[in-house]
Order: structure tokens, then C-alpha cells, then sequence
């Protein structure tokens, strides 16, 4: 790639996958990067800073982006004027901590957000890089974002977009200084207290190398709006979990779908999740494990309908 890099004579990531006929993914394979290979190239002059090459080992964590609200926002934390934290709009800070705890999912040594985000001004070509994707990637988005509404309206989540774990938890608030770590959190679902909130992320299709067989629970669509989802077995139909689960409406409490197709993508990353929305109860069968059926809000899109459902078998 960096043969080409030079022949093309490009330092800007989208002129050189047009001239090349390359994928974006295919540069983020086994931790490579844009400014990786300019740097072979002779095409960047700048000296790498320190932690520079830690950074771009995170740029494939944005390749998923794909509702303009999060990328402009991200764009906006990215540029060389960047707003201080501090006089952020609470939906600004939200997206501030998902931009954060996808760059470090340990919290990286920091001990506030402005402190990492004013790490990043002396990271000039790696907030280049990454804003370079994210423009990428938003110009070639091909599903139509939907805004969380009522008791999630504060929530700046988008239905049908694609978001990964520490996205997910950063945007819920659990995610947070003295709190939970992104890379720590392994279980699928998240009981999130201040946004009453259950949190279930679902992956659709289990393989015997990733999911022991007593956790490869059957989850899958009946149809565009009934979801069909497994607890986890230690979940009985009469433990405060459960009955939260069937009674939720009655109780003030809500329920989130996150679900993606496999643990893993085909440039061997995590998977992001795609948001499905908000679900209410519909009915279950069993406990240890409950197989509860759920109702969406929101239908399934055409093509994500057609591969949820094939998972039922």
C-alpha cells in the first residue's frame, strides 16, 4: 500500500481508495493505519509524537459511524479549535465521553475528559487521520438514523445506527470516571439505574470458539417488530430481574435492543451493535433461562430483518 501511496502521490485517505479501488477496511487490517503507511511513503514529515501509535490502533473503532449528529460531533472535538469541555451543551459532553472512551477504554491514565481530549492537540496527523474516516465513512452511510424520543430523548443514541461497547456504555453513563470500564464489561446485558434503563446486546449468530454452549442463547426475529431474546441463565421468571423484565412498563423502567450478527467483522475487529430501539414486553416461556418475546418500536430495516431472521434457523 505504501507503494501505491507514492505512485498516487496523495496524502487525503479518500483520493487514494478511489485511485486504488481499495476498501477503507482493508487499511485496518492487524492494526495498520493511513498515516502508517504516508509515513512509508515519505508522504508525512512531521515527527511522530508520543502515543501516536497507540492512537492509531483505535482509528478502525470509528469505521462504524454512520449517523451525521455523532460524526459532526466528533468532527467538532477533532479540529484544531476545539471547544473546551467544560462549555460543552449536555449532549456535546455526551458524545465528548463516547469519542473518549472509544480512544481509551481504560480511561487511559486520565483522570478528567478535557485532560484526554487536550492530549490530543499535539496529535495533529492522527486527528487528521480520523477526521479524514469519519468524513469517509458518513458520505457512504446507508441507513437513515432515527433520534431516541420520551424518557431517552437526553440520550443522543441514534435507532439503527451502529455503536460499539464503549459508545454504548459512555452514552448510557455507565462508562465513567470511578465507574465501569468499557474494556472490563464482557456480559451482554447492563441494568443502567440512572436512565432505568435495561440494556441488552444482543449477538445474533453464537460460534462454538467464542460462546461456551451455556451461554449461546437463542435470539433472533419473528418479525420486523417481535424480537425473540434469551436471559441469561441465572435469570428466573419470578427473581427481581425477571419480573423487572416482564413488568417494566408498570414500573417506570424501559428496555434498549443493541444486537449485531456476529461477535466479530471480517477484518477480525468487534462488531458494533446496531441500536433497534426501544422494546416493551410482550410474553415469555420458561426460566433460567427466560425466552422472552419483545416488541420493537421501530421496525427492522429491510436488510436487517432478512438476517435476523434466518438466525431462528
Amino acid at each position: 500500500m505504501a507503494t501505491e501511496a507514492r505512485a498516487y502521490s496523495t496524502p487525503r485517505l479518500a483520493d487514494y481508495l478511489q485511485e486504488s479501488r481499495r476498501e477503507i477496511k482493508e487499511l485496518y487490517k492487524s492494526h495498520n493505519s493511513w498515516t502508517a503507511i504516508l509515513r512509508k511513503a515519505d508522504l508525512v514529515e512531521d515527527p511522530a509524537p508520543s502515543e501516536e501509535e497507540a492512537l492509531l490502533k483505535r482509528v478502525h473503532s470509528f469505521l462504524h459511524v454512520d449517523d451525521p449528529q455523532r460524526a459532526h460531533a466528533y468532527l467538532r472535538l477533532l479540529s484544531d479549535d476545539a471547544p473546551a469541555y467544560g462549555t460543552l451543551a449536555p449532549a456535546d459532553k455526551t458524545y465528548a465521553h463516547t469519542l473518549f472512551f472509544n480512544l481509551w477504554d481504560n480511561a487511559g491514565g486520565f483522570t478528567s475528559f478535557q485532560q484526554g481530549l487536550d492530549s490530543l492537540r499535539s496529535q495533529r496527523v492522527f486527528r487528521d487521520e480520523l477526521r479524514q474516516v469519519l468524513t469517509y465513512v458518513i458520505e457512504r452511510s446507508d441507513h437513515f438514523p432515527i433520534p431516541l424520543s420520551g424518557p431517552h430523548r437526553h440520550i443522543p443514541l441514534q435507532v439503527h445506527s451502529a455503536y460499539n461497547r464503549s459508545e454504548i456504555l459512555a452514552a448510557l453513563g455507565v462508562a465513567r470516571f470511578g465507574g465501569q470500564m468499557p474494556r472490563s464489561f464482557a456480559q451482554g446485558v447492563q441494568w443502567v439505574d440512572d436512565a432505568r434503563t435495561d440494556a441488552l446486546l444482543i449477538t445474533l449468530e453464537k460460534n462454538e470458539r467464542d460462546f461456551s454452549p451455556t451461554i449461546r442463547y437463542k435470539d433472533y426475529a419473528l418479525s420486523p417488530t417481535l424480537f425473540h431474546w434469551e436471559s441469561q441463565n441465572a435469570t428466573a421468571e419470578d427473581s427481581r430481574t425477571g419480573l423487572r423484565y416482564q413488568q417494566h412498563a408498570q414500573q417506570g423502567s424501559n428496555v434498549l435492543l443493541f444486537m449485531r450478527r456476529y461477535k466479530n467483522n471480517d477484518i477480525g475487529k468487534s462488531q458494533p451493535w446496531m441500536l433497534l430501539g426501544p422494546a416493551t414486553y410482550v410474553e415469555h416461556t420458561g426460566s433460567k433461562p427466560m425466552a422472552i418475546t419483545w416488541r420493537l418500536k421501530h421496525e427492522l430495516p429491510a436488510d436487517v430483518w432478512t438476517y435476523s431472521a434466518i438466525a431462528a434457523g
